[in-house]
Parts: structure tokens; C-alpha cells; sequence
């Protein structure tokens, strides 16, 4: 097939077109220069609707641009004429890519299922690749031979198609668990033939895709979602672009991140490099959750990071994120980029060195080091860390949460002008806080781990937990300096030889150091050890804008001025401070939050929301801690030994918390809602219901022991070896395996929760403390428990386990096969960790062969689709957990907020219809609301007539339509509750009270003809029949039946928390 000839190179520039004078777009007329060494050329006008991913043929002649409006449009730029319109797809077309060889065009859609491939010759359709699912993905590229092309195909899988293969499809055998929920958001190829996609839920994987190998992978939350992504033309760098407003520079082959340029204030939707490998460019996008917008297209220093220039584009605002584009071309200084809301193309010839060369704002590289002290309570710490910081002693109690302080004296310039800064942090040692603390432990570049050489009981008493806590993965400790402490106070009870040899044994890097915080002895080597340990090196530079810097400074001076009060600053006030430093200061208000955003990460600061959606800027985020681990010892001082809190009394303040004495009411409860969904989001706790109270339960603080009468016949299951971050594993098991819609948790004891999935099919694991560091877990079922249903527990239980990053052997059961008495399971470990590989029945005598410890389970295709099924669930009911905590904050707030109540009216007859139902019911029950359903009301003995009335006096009525309940609203037989529910309806309907209806329709199958009855299809459903928006049509009933306002900002972001992503 011929190529296409190359654009003609004796162009310097694009050739003026006699009488071409466009229309200006976004202010800019053809032949205008917005900014030095930028012109506009072209004006490109012929879409409909939004334009998304631009792409060059390589060959430089054509543009295309694929559209929201279906169609995708093929440009020659030379002479301003679309060539042709490929109109084939019926559904958005957000990805395009060209072969290398020009020869084909490929091209996806959104919200549809097929990929076309086009003759870039004739122009003509040469195949459909057609799925049964809809495609979500936006990423399409080929390979470099162009042999390959490689697309989203949902749930944030790839599909590679083979050219040499007549375009077979394989699917790459991602092994890591994928979130149903998932997206394709980019695909890329490295001029090696390296595959690199990044994915909304589970970050950025790169492949060698003809020996289906994983290279390298990089796992949320380490790495935000990247909207477009790719390698520099030089090879060195693998760049991306994050929702966070970031560009992140990483090593091509190690994938470290060497440098992050700060400037957009939204996601950045597009990037691309200018062929002369000078100039890079962004465009920020809108943010939809978020509400904040960025109509920027920046260009950059590529070599130096420094901001040069910036236009104005106004874009869509109506897509998650935006897909807006921008383009160099191949060959020439020219940029495509978008205007006028996406739906025109403007083409600029751009001058590398005029841009260069301009006088720009300085820019500020920093990095900055993350210090923690631990240790067991009571050793000194806090009295070392002020003297680390101030250089004096001070006699401190023991700490209660955690602090951190600034050390001028660690910090550096490092030759390439990076600015160094260290930030030291002072966690508290006791027990009780290890819950709390363990979520603040990523990230740890340098730790110091003390304890008290004088202890003649334990000396090193605590430090193996720490160091187990501190391993970024099963074997890579951060960088560790032994501390003894206290070194004044008595002689050691450890050699240093001995001491020396711990730190070798344990791999601390930074080895021993004996110090004393009254007398400072040891604290200059201590600094010096800290200066050569803290890897400022190999840390990553953040490039920033001065504007961002102002802020920063700024707010950290008022940081240090809080401590005497006003601890809580809301944006306009801050706005308001900052202005009157420089009234000529011009920033606005996404920048000043962008730039908080950055601190928040960085621990200075924490962004938090009131009850009317209203954000707030947390100057001392320590507090929130220090409330948090308050609330831990609280649920731990319960007299029962349940570990829970009562919600309500928490969130009224009816707690004595010392954190909270000095706070005004309004402070107090932003903070009590901050550390229960704190908790909640990471899944350290559940909400439960009982005798209308609702309690956070603390599965790790239960001390509750199993009662001696529980009569099941117990077979144990696999056993787990844990290894490594082991803190909140268990608690979180509990809770996340509870969330999923398989298992009901049924009881949860002492280290012990049990689940059912059917009647008498008992499932369960009890957690055993086996040193520092290490914990065992064993599965065990109800003798007469299905092997199916034993099998998908321990998938799950699995699943769960394997998303953390620890060490994982587990051990099988083994049963004599001459007498069939099981083998105990701790014969089991002890033998194999002797390196024997058998063992004698206890029984009988028989020698059995032990099995070896074995990885997790590998599951069939079909069984990683249920579980990521499942997983989705887990996720979303998370999230609605910890959204329900925000309603009752709301709540709080209303005068004479009584509960209210609700009947459900259903149909009995198909089996699912009524688990639906009864899940309802309890969600609305865990929501506070009473709830009347004939199951749990209308039981044999009780009173037909009193139920009847309670059916009349509830506040709301929920009819649940399927085709089932129009007939029994239509059936000629009624009994006397069919005919209170009918009578109830017709009253609703016809008289609303004093908020509005109070009969809410929940469509469930059918359609609204065929599953509800003539008075109630006039109203407006709740739609449950997709299943994947369960949590986010159940919080919208909620939120009607408590009559909050639809209005409240924080409505659509705790829904767009607990749903599916969708364009």
C-alpha cells in the first residue's frame, strides 16, 4: 500500500491562505501571538461536540481528531480542509492511533463495544473488533514495528492485537486483583517495544508484551491515576501525567520518580513533548468531584522543569477529568491544541528558543525528608525530638497521638539547587496508639527507633514490632538508626558488640547510637549519622512556582501561630490573610488550594469538610490524630469488652475527649467527623446497628471471649503466616470481608469472626499473635459447610490479604489417611520449619508427608470475575459507610431531627427479589432509619392489627417494583395488609406532607409500565436495576427520607465516592 508523501519540507512555516480569516477562538486571531515565540496559523471548525485525543499521522500530513459527536475527522493543516469524516462508530470516540507506517488508523469508542480499523488510504472501514461488553477504556496505541496495537478492554485489562496474525486478540495475564470499576485511562509504547498502560484504581503497569511478562508495575496509592502517559523522546524518562495537577518525570528502567513539576491547579488531561526534545506542554482539565477547572495550556523547560509560558483555553466542563488534547507534530514546530469548549482545533507555530528565552517567574526545586521516631511508651522520645529541634532540653509527658517539628540543622542545597528540608515526626509508643499509627508509617524516608538500654527485663522491648512496621515491602527496611536512649541515667544492660550485631542481624542501616536528651550527649553524632542516612540524593525534586511557595510559607507561618488557637481556617479567610500580605498578589483561589493540597501531603496540613460541604484548613493535622487514638482508647475502655463507640454520643461530642476542650462546638464536630470516617475509610472499624443505637465496632479492641456454648462442629481450613505491617490486618479482614454481598458476618469475638453465606454454611478465621512482626490467621468452617462455599471464603479471605504488601505462606491441613485424624497445625509449621517434611499421626503412628508452604491461591479466570465483583462491592460499601457518618453529621445540625420511618412494600416469589429486599432493609436500619418490613414484623403471634397501624403511621413508603408487585397491587384477592398497603399509597400519593411525596418508588426490575401501578408511575423512581449504582440510588433515598437539601456540595461527592467512574 503506497504512504502517504511527507508534509513539504521546504515549509519554515505554514503558508498563508489568501482570504483566510476564521473567526477568533478564546480571544486569539489567526496570525496573533498570545506569548512570545507562539503564533496561531490555523483555525479547525467542523465538530459537534467535544474533540478528545488529537493524534498526527507520523508522516506529519494529517491531522484526526476523533469527537463526542461520533464522528472522527481527518485534517490537512497545510490547506485549513477536512478530508474526509469517518462516521462508523455510534458511540463516543475517545481514542485514535495511526501505525507507524501510516497505513491504518485504529480507533475505540466509549460506552460501546468495538474498535475499528481504517484504510488511512481510501479511508475505508476494514474491520470491526466487536466484544459483548461495553468498553469504558479510553488508551489506544501501536507498537513501534507496528505489528501490534494494544486497547483498554474494561475493568482495566488489555487487549493486544496481533497484525501478523490476521489482528487475533490476546488478553495480557495481568495477575495483580483488578477492581471491576477499573478504566483504561492510557495506553503507550516505548521505541523498545515496552507496552505501558496506567489505569484509574490500580496505577500504571509496563509489559513486554510478546513474552506476556509484567516489567515493572506502579500500585495506587503510590501512584495517583495518569491521564496520559508515555516515554520522552530521548528514552530516558517515563513521563505522566497525574489527576492530583502534577507531571511526574520517572527513570525509564527503575520507574523511581526523579522530579515532579507542581503549576496545574486540575488534572492535567494531555502532555506532549516538542520534537526538538526542548519544550514540554500540558493542558489541565476539569476536575468533575471536585468542581475546580484549570483552562491552561502550560508550556515548560523540559531539561530544567521551569514554567515558561501559559495560554487560555476555554474547555468542556462537563466529562470526569476531560479528555481535552494537545499535539506536536511529528516533524515541524507546530502544536494542536483545542479551543472554544474542545469543539475547534487550533493549530500554532511555536519558536523553542523564543520561549526559552523570556523572563519567567523563578521557579523553587525542594524536596523534603520524612522522619519518623518511634519506639515503645515512656524510652524518650519527645524529650529527643525537642532537642533535635531546638537544641535544649525540655521535660516533656509521655506523647498522646503524635507531633512533628522542622530541623534546619538536617537540611541541605544539593548541587543541582534543590532545597532540602527534614521534617521529624514523634509518634506515640503506647499499645493502644500502634491502630492509629500505622496509618501514618508510608512514606518514612529516615526513622529513628529508640528504646531503653537500661531495662534489664527487655532492653530492645518494642523494636522488632517497629522494625516490622517500618519494611516498605517483605524485605526492604527504611533507613534505621538504632537510638539508646536516656544514656545518662544508668550503665546499658547491652554490649555495643552486641548491640552492633542486632543492627547487622536486622539490617539498620545507620546502626547504634547511645544518646542523652537532658545532657545531650550523642546528639551531634546522632545528627551526623541522620545527615549521611537521610537519602537526599535520590530523593525526588519538586519543581514549584512561586506563588505556590508564597503559600506555602505562609500558611506554615500561620501554622506556628495556631498553636495559641484558631486552629481551623476556612478558605476565604485564608484568602483574606494572604492578600493582605501583597495587595498586588494575584493568585486565585484553585491555585491557593492546589498549593494547600501539596502541604496536605506532605503532612503540614489537613483539608477537611464540615457538615454543609463547606471546607476547612486543618493548621495542626496532629490534632486529628491525637483524637483518633482518643477515640481508640475509648472503644478499648468499653466495660463489656465489645470495642465499640456509641455513633451517636461520639458525633453529639457527648465524649470527654481532651483534644476537643479548648475547641468551639463547630471545630469539635468537623473533628469528631473527620476521625470516625478515619477510621471507617481504612476499614478499622464497621457500623452496626442494634436496638436502634448505631456503635463503630473495633474488631482488634473486642475483648469479648467466643462463649463455651457455641455449638458448631469446627474443621479448621488453611492456615497464614503473616509477615511484616501486620497491625491492622486482622481488623480490616473483619470488616472488609463483612462488606461483601456473599458473606454475612454473624459474630465477632476476641481474635475470632464468623461469617455465614446460606443457612448453617459457617465460615470463619481467628487471628493468633505470634511475635513482632508476625501473626497467624487460621480459616475454619462448619464441618457441613459446601467445599464451594469453603473455597470462595478463602478466595476472598485471599483476595483481601494478598492487597496488602506483606509476606504470605500458607500452610494446608493434613489428615492421617489410615485413620483420618487431622494433623495439629502447629506440629505442621514446626516440622517444616525444621526442614522436615513429615510427620507421625498422634492417632495412629502413621508417617505422613507434610506438603511445603505455598504461595496464595491462583484463581480460574471465572472466579477472579466474582471476586472482582465482590472487591467493587467491598469498595463502594466502604465508602457508604463512611458517607453515612457525614448524614449524621448533617443531622446533627437539625432542630427536631426525630427518626423517621418507613414501610417497605414488596412482592414474595422469586428468591433474589427478597434477599434484595432484606438487604434494603438493613441498610436503611444501619442509616438510622426505622424500618417495617413483614419479615421482621409480621411474625407468627403477633398482632395483625397493630401491624396494620404502624403500616399507616409510617413516615415513608417504599414500594419495590417488579412485575411481581403490579400483580399483587392488581390481584382481585386482597388480605387485610395488601389492603392497608394499597390504602396508604392512594392516601400518599394524593397528599404529600409538608416536605413533599413520601411514597419513593424503587424500580428493581421491569420497567416503570410494567412493575408499578398507575398511581405510582407519575412519581419519580429510584433506579436500582444496575446493580453497580446500588450505593449511590440508596444514599440519594436516604438523603430524601431525612429532607436534606439537594443542594449540599457534599452530596455529589459522597456519591461519586461509592459509584462506578463514568465519562
Amino acid at each position: 500500500m503506497a504512504k502517504h508523501g511527507q508534509l513539504d519540507q521546504s515549509y519554515e512555516s505554514l503558508p498563508d491562505i489568501p482570504g483566510y480569516r476564521p473567526e477568533p477562538v478564546d480571544g486569539v486571531r489567526v496570525g496573533e501571538n498570545p506569548i512570545p515565540g507562539l503564533t496561531l496559523k490555523r483555525v479547525l471548525a467542523g465538530h459537534s461536540d467535544a474533540i478528545y485525543k488529537l493524534a498526527w499521522s507520523p508522516d506529519g500530513r494529517f491531522l484526526a481528531s476523533p469527537s463526542k459527536d461520533t464522528t472522527i475527522r481527518i485534517w490537512n493543516v497545510a490547506t485549513a480542509n477536512c478530508v474526509a469524516v469517518l462516521n462508523a462508530h455510534k458511540k463516543p470516540v475517545t481514542s485514535i492511533a495511526w501505525s507507524p507506517d501510516t497505513e491504518f488508523l485504529v480507533s475505540s469508542e466509549y460506552g460501546g463495544n468495538k474498535i475499528l480499523l481504517w484504510d488511512t488510504t481510501s479511508w475505508e472501514l476494514l474491520r470491526v473488533f466487536e466484544r459483548d461488553d461495553e468498553w469504558k477504556d479510553t488508551g489506544i496505541a501501536w507498537s513501534p514495528d507496528s505489528r501490534f496495537f494494544a486497547a483498554g478492554i474494561d475493568d482495566g485489562y488489555i487487549g493486544v492485537w496481533n497484525r501478523d496474525e490476521n489482528f487475533e486478540m490476546i488478553i495480557l495475564p495481568i495477575q495483580k486483583s483488578r477492581n471491576p470499576d477499573d478504566h483504561v485511562l492510557d495506553v503507550a509504547w516505548s521505541s523498545h517495544g515496552q507496552l505501558a498502560f496506567s489505569t484509574e484504581f490500580e496505577g500504571i503497569q509496563i509489559w513486554n508484551p510478546l513474552k506476556l511478562e509484567l516489567i515493572n508495575e506502579l500500585s495506587k496509592p503510590e501512584h495517583l491515576p495518569a491521564l496520559d502517559i508515555g516515554w520522552s523522546k530521548n528514552q530516558e524518562y517515563f513521563i505522566s501525567a497525574s489527576i492530583d495537577g502534577n507531571i511526574n518525570f520517572r527513570n525509564a528502567s527503575s520507574l523511581k520518580l526523579d522530579r515532579v513539576i507542581e503549576g496545574h491547579t486540575a488534572p492535567i488531561t494531555s502532555l506532549s513533548e516538542s520534537p526538538d526534545k526542548k519544550i514540554l506542554v500540558t493542558k489541565g482539565g476539569f476536575a468533575f468531584q471536585a468542581g475546580t477547572y484549570d483552562d491552561i495550556v502550560s508550556f515548560w523547560d523540559l531539561k530544567k522543569g521551569i514554567h515558561l509560558a501559559s495560554i487560555h483555553e476555554k474547555q468542556n466542563r462537563i466529562e470526569p477529568y476531560n479528555l481535552g488534547s494537545i499535539a506536536f507534530h511529528p516533524n515541524h514546530s507546530y502544536l494542536a491544541t483545542l479551543g472554544e469548549y474542545d469543539k475547534k482545533i487550533r493549530i500554532w507555530e511555536f519558536e523553542s528558543d523564543a520561549l526559552l528565552n523570556q523572563k519567567t517567574a523563578d521557579s523553587i526545586s525542594y524536596t523534603t525528608a520524612k522522619i519518623v521516631l518511634v519506639g515503645d511508651s515512656g524510652v524518650g522520645k519527645t524529650g529527643l525530638g525537642w532537642r533535635l529541634a531546638h537544641n535544649e532540653f525540655k521535660e516533656h509527658a509521655s506523647t498522646h497521638g503524635q507531633q512533628f517539628w522542622v530541623i534546619p540543622k538536617l537540611g541541605k542545597k544539593r548541587k543541582d539547587g534543590t532545597e532540602c528540608e527534614a521534617v521529624l515526626w514523634d509518634l506515640a509508643g503506647q499499645p493502644d496508639y500502634r491502630l492509629v499509627h500505622s496509618l501514618f508509617l508510608e512514606d518514612v524516608d529516615t526513622a529513628l527507633i529508640l528504646f531503653d538500654p537500661t531495662n534489664r527485663q527487655e532492653p530492645l522491648s518494642g523494636v522488632d514490632f517497629w522494625i516490622s512496621q517500618l519494611k516498605r515491602n517483605k524485605n526492604d527496611l527504611c533507613n534505621t538508626i538504632l537510638v539508646g536512649a536516656r544514656s545518662d541515667r544508668s550503665i546499658s544492660t547491652l554490649t555495643e558488640d552486641e548491640l552492633i550485631a542486632y543492627c547487622e542481624r536486622n539490617a539498620i542501616s545507620g546502626g547504634f547510637v547511645a544518646t542523652s536528651a537532658f545532657e545531650g550527649e550523642g546528639v551531634n553524632e546522632l545528627v551526623e549519622r541522620l545527615q549521611a542516612q537521610i537519602p537526599w540524593e535520590a530523593m525526588t525534586t519538586t519543581v514549584t512556582t512561586q506563588t505556590f511557595k508564597r503559600i506555602k510559607e505562609y500558611v506554615l507561618e500561620l501554622k506556628e501561630q495556631s498553636k495559641s488557637g484558631n486552629l481551623l481556617v476556612q478558605p476565604e479567610e485564608l484568602r483574606g490573610k494572604l492578600q493582605k500580605t501583597d495587595t498586588e498578589w494575584q493568585f486565585n483561589n484553585a491555585e491557593m488550594m492546589t498549593a494547600i493540597g501539596h502541604l496536605a501531603n506532605h503532612g503540614y496540613v489537613t483539608v477537611l469538610r464540615g457538615s454543609q460541604g463547606d471546607k476547612f484548613v486543618l493548621l495542626a493535622p496532629d490534632l486529628l490524630t491525637n483524637l483518633a487514638s482518643s477515640m481508640v482508647l475509648e472503644a478499648r475502655r468499653n466495660p463489656r469488652g465489645l470495642g465499640v463507640l456509641d455513633e451517636s454520643r461520639l458525633l453529639m461530642g457527648d465524649y470527654a475527649f481532651l483534644e476537643l476542650h479548648e475547641l468551639n462546638e463547630n471545630e469539635s464536630e468537623i473533628l469528631l467527623d473527620a476521625a470516625a470516617v478515619l477510621f471507617l475509610e481504612h476499614n478499622l472499624c464497621f457500623r452496626e446497628t442494634f436496638n436502634e443505637q448505631t456503635f463503630l465496632v473495633f474488631p482488634s479492641l473486642i475483648n469479648e471471649k467466643r462463649p463455651k456454648d457455641e455449638d458448631i462442629d469446627v474443621i479448621e481450613g488453611a492456615s497464614y503466616r503473616v509477615m511484616g505491617a501486620v497491625e491492622n490486618v486482622y481488623a480490616s479482614l473483619v470488616v472488609l470481608l463483612g462488606y461483601t454481598n456473599t458473606f454475612i458476618r454473624t459474630h465477632q469475638w476476641q481474635n475470632q469472626a464468623q461469617y455465614e453465606m446460606g443457612k448453617g454454611e459457617i465460615c470463619g478465621f481467628q487471628h493468633i499473635d505470634k511475635q513482632e512482626g508476625e501473626i497467624e490467621l487460621v480459616l475454619y468452617f462448619d464441618r457441613h459447610t459446601p467445599e464451594p462455599v469453603q473455597l470462595m471464603f478463602r478466595g476472598m479471605f485471599e483476595r483481601f490479604l494478598s492487597r496488602r504488601d506483606l509476606e504470605v505462606v500458607r500452610y494446608q491441613t493434613v489428615a492421617c489417611h489410615e485413620c483420618g485424624t487431622g494433623l495439629d497445625r502447629n506440629v505442621i509449621t514446626l516440622q517444616l520449619a525444621r526442614g522436615k517434611d513429615f510427620s507421625f499421626c498422634h492417632q495412629c503412628g502413621e508417617k505422613l508427608a507434610l506438603p511445603s508452604p505455598e504461595p496464595l491461591t491462583r484463581l480460574t479466570r471465572e472466579e477472579e470475575i466474582l471476586l472482582d465483583s465482590e472487591q467493587a462491592i467491598v469498595k463502594r460499601r466502604t465508602a457508604f459507610e463512611a458517607a453515612l457518618v457525614r448524614v449524621k453529621g448533617l443531622l446533627r445540625d437539625v432542630e427536631e431531627a426525630d427518626q423517621p420511618s418507613c414501610f417497605i412494600s414488596y412482592a414474595w416469589g422469586i428468591p433474589e427479589h427478597e434477599g434484595w429486599v432484606l438487604q434494603l432493609a438493613k441498610d436503611l436500619q444501619n442509616a438510622g432509619i426505622d424500618v417495617l418490613l413483614d419479615r421482621w414484623h409480621s411474625i407468627p403471634g403477633s398482632n395483625l392489627d397493630l401491624y396494620i397501624e404502624r403500616i399507616l403511621s409510617s413516615d415513608y413508603v417504599l414500594p419495590v417494583g417488579t412485575p411481581e408487585l403490579l400483580k399483587k397491587y392488581e390481584s382481585e384477592e386482597t388480605d387485610p395488609v395488601l389492603a392497608a398497603e394499597l390504602k396508604l399509597i392512594n392516601l400518599r400519593v394524593r397528599q404529600p406532607n409538608e416536605y413533599g411525596p413520601t411514597v419513593l418508588p424503587a424500580l428493581l426490575s421491569g420497567n416503570i409500565e410494567k412493575s408499578l401501578s398507575p398511581q405510582l408511575r407519575p412519581l419519580v423512581s429510584v433506579d436500582f436495576r444496575e446493580s453497580e449504582y446500588y450505593f449511590t440510588r440508596l444514599f440519594d433515598m436516604i438523603w430524601r427520607i431525612y429532607n436534606l437539601p439537594f443542594d449540599n456540595p457534599l452530596l455529589e461527592e459522597l456519591k461519586a465516592s461509592m459509584g462506578p467512574r463514568r465519562m
